[in-house]
């Protein structure tokens, strides 16, 4: 399980309820003093929003970097630009956020954290946390592209945008251009007390925010799970992934019966099969579409095994289709 994922589904729960508080909505022209407040409310959600995505780009990224199997995957499989982000660019993160730590504190601080930078070669699973998007204050949408490259996952935003549309959260097509959008608008909420944010963009962003952290999130855990298994995407091997290496299992409430929950493996269509083959997987698919599950303890269970069988990236969503939660094989 991962830590990163539970704060960053817990945080995202408070700040969609924070939303539905009657504080941060406007109330009549008239009332000036309520109308402020909701104001400058909103400018300050609109900081941790971005605050909590970037936090979990930086979080889940250390934690993939601390996980890698030593009996599959040795510092010389990594891919040249892997190697280069857990040796010299954590080395320019550590020194950036010394400058954030206590002075009595600091020198200690610091050579704690040059111990997996210098022993980078030796010790695969456990790689600076500051290897990535530390050595600034802000996050920038390059930055993710940068993460996936590392790790063999070509077309950066691309992908994100293509897992996004198969998970749930497509409605959006410019994934890239949203998170510049959420940078931009924390950016002059945290420097501009006047700025003004409806409370719709900021009720938008929750998807926004979660089809961006849910599908960088599988397509990192995806590399990690493929290097771990010895199959390594490196700079000698041509097999890169993509948002097309990734299969889907899916698990939601049932409409009809309540407390029950229907379980579902993603159906992609094929390119290569004839009309005849393809009819016949069509009638099969349709006759098991579903596994039918009494109760959700039940269902996870069940479902996450052969999802981890499979190898696939298991995905349980509301009675509104967005994905509410992920487990990754």
């Amino acid at each position: 399980m991962s830590n990163a994922r539970d704060i960053f589904l817990k945080r995202l729960e408070i700040l969609k309820n924070s939303l539905n508080e009657p504080a941060v909505s406007d109330g009549a022209p008239s009332q000036i003093k309520k109308n402020e407040v909701a104001s400058m409310l909103r400018n300050g959600l609109a900081v941790l929003a971005f605050a909590i995505t970037e936090d979990f780009i930086r979080d889940r990224t250390a934690e993939i970097l601390c996980s890698f199997k030593p009996s599959k995957v040795n510092f010389n499989n990594l891919s040249d630009s892997l190697q280069n982000a857990v040796t010299i660019n954590a080395l320019k993160g550590v020194l950036f956020r010394a400058g954030f730590q206590d002075k009595a504190n600091k020198l200690t601080w610091i050579l704690n954290e040059l111990k997996p930078i210098s022993n980078a070669s030796t010790k695969i699973s456990k790689l600076s946390p500051y290897s990535f998007g530390q050595s600034s204050s802000n996050l920038s949408e390059s930055d993710l592209t940068d993460i996936l490259t590392a790790f063999g996952i070509d077309g950066g935003w691309v992908n994100i945008n293509l897992i996004a549309k198969r998970i749930g959260l497509g409605a959006l097509l410019d994934y890239a251009q949203a998170f510049k959008n959420l940078a931009n608008r924390r950016h002059k909420a945290a420097h501009s007390v006047s700025f003004q944010i409806p409370l719709a963009d900021l009720q938008d962003s929750i998807n926004i925010i979660l089809g961006i952290c849910c599908s960088f999130d599988l397509l990192l855990s995806h590399s990690l799970s493929i290097h771990n298994t010895g199959s390594v995407p490196n700079k000698s091997n041509s097999s890169k992934i993509s948002a097309s290496s990734i299969k889907f299992r899916f698990l939601s409430p049932n409409p009809i019966n309540v407390g029950a929950y229907l379980e579902q493996i993603e159906q992609l269509p094929s390119t290569t099969a004839t009309a005849t083959a393809t009819a016949t997987a069509t009638a099969t698919a349709k006759k098991r579409r579903y596994t039918h599950h009494s109760t959700y303890t039940t269902a996870l269970t069940a479902a996450t095994k052969k999802a981890k069988k499979d190898k696939q990236q298991f995905i349980i969503k509301g009675l509104n289709g967005i994905p509410e939660t992920w487990i990754t094989w």
